[in-house]
């Protein structure tokens, strides 16, 4: 299962990364910075440097004028504990904090019976009920999952959900795929108050029997369901199947009637059919590419039977069909496949758009993401068409069809931006680092570098200048009062370079290049790390090192590619520690003193894979290191591992773990004070360990030495 576990998630990140990549026009706002100071530029190096300021990879700047309460003592003394609760959180209002009724975090699946809509806004644990179809910024009615609009923490109990992905209805019935839970909820009847309970589950056998880590022939991390009252189905996600129900269930962990499995699922997403006449199944990884695809089948299936057409090249995310028109979403845009049933065999969707026959509206930018959901609503003569946008906080509208122009509408926000990013100036996947007592985060999804120029001291702290750039940064180092980044986007990728206090008082940088550092192609580049002696950078899973005194102009003295790559690195003059990614990603620590040998000398961090009960990693994102002690983001185990010293073998354990209350492998994420879900930035200052968390939430979380 362990194993499963780690190949599906590897897929998601892939396509995640691939996600990331997508442009967006930056927001203008009157207090960004216009300033053209390019040429002040002055350093030991030559002259002709400054000509490296490119001008396609311009930097905004916005000074937000924040007030905040900042640190005025930091603690000296004591270490951390395992399960310690976090002391404020950024990037969020707070702890057990929806935002209120109308803020919506990373929304995903969305139903309607043509009286009411429905929406799952997934990171805030709850689905949120509108009794009448909304058609403006009008606050929901109910909300399940959570006894308030301003609640959000997760549960496993009747009442309680935990990340749940999607939700489909009759107008009766309501269903929801508790995603996290691993389980499917059902309501029996509509809810008329806040907080109803739940009827019955499937995938556990009671509400009392919770699994964190299922069966294989069990419901495994469900990412969608539908229903028309009389029949269900589920895409059980993780399994790599679809479970049908021919007649809608009565009691609990009640089988399926049909099971389809298929050696080209991979981990299918997304369910859209009539019940009678098709199926189609949205799949992320679909063939064992790792990319996405969309199965069809033109009866709907009452056996295991083969499907009829697979549409090739991207999944079809919240796929819906109007007047035989298939219509989904893929990376930046809506894609309409007229007629979609005449379609026979294999297609590649690309060539469907290449030869006209698909159309494609280019309105909704990189916001539409992985789980948005569409539903389209007729009665009578009225058609609205509702659009959730993963990555846009809001919700979409338009009287008729979707159309390739701006919405009629919008619900969760006061214009058609994003008020998380733009308002709260929220990152997607911070990375914190932090030096002289100013905090810094990078986020490659939005193209930000966000600085508070004192430590906060409280919840939800708006950050005193946001840098947007024209790359992704993905990693920093501080060396010799200079602050430099590296990251990936578009064919260039990004290195830029400024003098600490110009960071802190929102200049622009001294140095922004694209394309090559020296001789070194950087547009996927991925990390960077300084010591004494050496410069350290990854790009394209490769280390390249130079000697002090680092100049980006020269080539590097060595070029090291291992087995596997390397991404995310940190030195502490003695050991650099890695990251290293391939089928099973890792830590490895690096003697410094042999990196200009032939073969370095390294060992791999927790290497017993094949023992289910030892410590392991599953996906790290990324690492600490200082001259004692090691922390490690083990991104999907939802932990941060602590070393009290210095690993001096790969069977070396770690001391503390932050975000679970024990070392076991595979606990479920937690959006708590005590809990982390997906963290992958992680900084220690002496004082403070600073956690960033990934992908499905965002927050920024500080732990205090005890």
């Amino acid at each position: 299962m362990e194993d499963k576990l780690r190949i599906g998630i590897v897929f998601i990140l892939a396509s995640i990364i691939l996600l990331a990549g997508c442009t967006k026009t930056p927001i203008k706002n009157p207090e960004e910075n216009k300033g053209e100071n390019k040429d002040e530029y002055k350093d030991e190096h030559k002259e002709e440097d400054k000509n490296l300021v490119n001008p396609d990879l311009d930097v905004q700047i916005i000074k937000t004028g924040s007030i905040y309460r900042n640190v005025q003592t930091k603690p000296t003394s004591g270490w951390f504990n395992s399960g310690q609760d976090a002391d404020i959180t950024l990037n969020w209002f707070g702890f057990n904090n929806s935002g209120g009724p109308l803020c919506f975090y990373h929304p995903m699946g969305i139903a309607s019976d043509g009286k009411h809509l429905l929406l799952a806004d997934t990171c805030n644990n709850r689905i949120l009920i509108w009794n009448t179809l909304p058609t403006s910024n009008s606050p929901p009615d109910i909300v399940l999952g959570q006894k308030d609009f301003n609640s959000n923490t997760p549960g496993t109990s009747q009442y309680k959900l935990r990340w749940p992905v999607d939700v489909a209805t009759d107008g009766e019935k309501i269903v929801v795929a508790d995603t996290y839970n691993n389980r499917i909820l059902i309501w029996n009847s509509f809810p008329t108050e806040n907080g109803k309970p739940a009827d019955l589950v499937l995938g556990q056998r009671d509400f009392e029997h919770s699994k964190s880590t299922p069966d294989e022939d069990s419901i495994n991390w469900p990412w969608a369901v539908w229903t028309n009252g009389e029949k269900l189905i589920v895409a059980n996600t993780r399994c790599g199947n679809i479970m049908i129900w021919n007649s809608f269930p009565t009691v609990n962990n009640q089988p399926p009637d049909v099971i389809l499995t298929n050696d080209d699922f991979g981990t299918p997403r997304n369910i859209e059919s009539d019940g009678e006449t098709y199926l189609i199944i949205g799949d992320h990884n679909a063939k064992g590419t790792g990319r996405g695809g969309n199965f069809i089948w033109n009866t709907f299936p009452d056996s295991n039977i083969d499907y009829d057409t697979y549409i090739g090249g991207e999944v079809l995310w919240c796929s819906e069909v109007i007047d035989d028109d298939l219509y989904g979403i893929i990376p930046g845009c809506i894609v309409v496949i007229p007629d979609f049933k005449q379609l026979k065999g294999n297609v590649d969707l690309q060539e469907l758009i290449d030869n006209h026959i698909a159309k494609v509206f280019h309105n909704i930018s990189y916001e539409a993401g992985d789980g948005s959901g569409m539903i389209y609503v007729k009665d009578g003569s009225d058609e609205i068409s509702y659009l959730s946008l993963y990555n846009g906080g809001r919700i979409v509208g338009y009287f008729g069809k979707p159309e390739d122009r701006e919405p009629d509408f919008i619900i969760g926000s006061d214009s058609n931006t994003n008020p998380l990013t733009e308002e709260y100036y929220f990152m997607d996947n911070p990375v914190p680092i932090v030096y002289n007592d100013t905090l810094v985060a990078l986020d490659g999804f939005t193209k930000r570098i966000e600085v508070w120029k004192d430590l906060p001291d409280e919840n939800g702290a708006t950050p005193d200048i946001v840098y947007k750039l024209n790359f992704e940064p993905l990693s920093a180092a501080v060396h010799n009062n200079k602050f430099y980044v590296i990251g990936r986007g578009g064919t260039q990728g990004g290195f830029a370079v400024w003098k600490w206090n110009d960071l802190v008082e929102g200049k622009k940088p001294e140095v922004i290049i694209g394309g090559k550092l020296g001789n070194i192609d950087i547009h996927e580049g991925n990390g960077i790390a300084f010591d004494d002696r050496y410069a350290y950078i990854t790009a394209n899973g490769k280390l390249y090192i130079w000697e002090q005194t680092f100049n980006w102009n020269n080539p590097p003295v060595k070029e090291i590619e291992l087995e596997q790559g390397i991404t995310k690195i940190m030195s502490n003059g003695e050991k650099l520690a890695a990251v290293y990614t391939g089928y099973i990603n890792t830590v490895i620590l690096i003697d410094i003193d042999s990196l200009m040998s032939d073969k370095p000398k390294f060992f791999e961090l927790l290497s017993s894979y094949e023992d289910p009960n030892s410590i392991h990693f599953n996906l790290p994102e990324n690492i600490f290191i200082d001259d004692n002690h090691l922390f490690v983001a083990d991104t999907c185990f939802n932990r941060v591992l602590i070393w009290n010293e210095i690993p001096t073998s790969g069977d070396d354990q770690p001391d503390i773990v932050i975000g679970q209350n024990s070392f076991e492998n595979d606990l479920p994420p937690k959006f708590t004070r005590d809990g982390l879900f997906w963290p992958a930035g992680v900084w220690f200052d002496g004082s403070y360990l600073w956690v960033g968390e990934y992908k499905f939430s965002h927050r920024i979380l500080r732990y205090s030495i005890k």
